[in-house]
């Protein structure tokens, strides 16, 4: 990796995106509502209803299912069958994503200081930090992070350097509209990414055409919400600054630390 590089990377992840949710917009309090249970984009809080219960059998059997994959993989003969589970596993950890995990959290509300760390949807006496969102889904669907509390007080660089260490995984795009990183962004595959700006850090779900951010929002209701990136004022936010955006579970390195329950490492941009 080139000095040039590197200098860019620590730049960008000490300046610009210093602790992922340190933010110096309003601190209006935020506002507790009800929420979820899967349904179709976009998602909100009046179209979702949290049931924990049901959220816990759902995650219950998510494990199960991760389980049985694992043991297929370690039972897999040869590398086409191995590719053949892992594409298998991606589909299953995203979509429990993207169908369960995001729709139980709509409207959790978003807050900072020491009850900012809900580990699950509308914790009581608990609000969540956008990194402590960004984690705490990654946790829910089975995926293993070395130390949570590392990973979420870290810049969004630093974070998205852990789950998507190779260079051409990090996307970057300077000074340009949220329409026109709209535009840039659906000409990636379909997927899920990560998604760092200025003093935030969220989810990014291209599908069908369309690109929705979800994350625990400083703006608006100042709760978890799903929203189109190019409408998004966090995403305009960081418009002068600049966008960082990174693939989730496309690669075969983190679906294997999925499929065989270990622990992905912290790692610092440029280490």
């Amino acid at each position: 990796m080139s000095h040039t590089y590197l200098m860019f990377a620590s730049r960008l992840s000490l300046v610009l995106l210093v602790a992922a949710c340190n933010l110096e917009f309003g601190s209006r309090a935020p506002s507790a509502t009800a929420a979820p249970q899967a349904s179709s984009a976009p998602l909100t809080k009046e179209t979702t209803r949290y049931d924990p219960e049901r959220y816990e059998a759902a995650l219950e059997a998510l494990e199960s299912r991760r389980q049985k994959l694992a043991a297929r993989y370690v039972k897999a003969k040869g590398e086409k069958q191995k590719q053949a589970i892992r594409a298998e596993a991606r589909g299953v950890v995203t979509s429990a994503i993207t169908d369960t995990i995001f729709p139980a959290w709509m409207g959790t509300p978003w807050g900072l200081g020491r009850n900012s760390t809900a580990t699950r949807p509308h914790q009581e006496g608990m609000v969540v930090g956008c990194s402590y969102f960004v984690t705490s889904v990654l946790q829910n669907a089975g995926l293993k992070l070395s130390n949570r509390y590392t990973f979420a007080q870290a810049p969004a660089l630093h974070i998205q350097r852990s789950l998507a260490p190779a260079r051409s995984d990090l996307h970057r795009f300077l000074s340009i509209s949220p329409e026109r990183l709209e535009e840039k962004l659906l000409k990636l595959s379909d997927g899920l990414y990560v998604i760092g700006l200025v003093n935030h850090v969220g989810f990014v779900v291209i599908r069908d055409g369309e690109v929705r951010i979800v994350h625990a929002s400083f703006t608006g209701d100042q709760d978890v919400t799903d929203e189109l990136l190019a409408e998004a004022e966090a995403v305009a936010a960081s418009q002068k600054a600049g966008y960082f955006v990174t693939p989730l579970f496309q690669d075969e390195r983190l679906i294997e630390f999925w499929l065989e329950g270990r622990a992905v490492p912290f790692k610092k941009l440029g280490v």
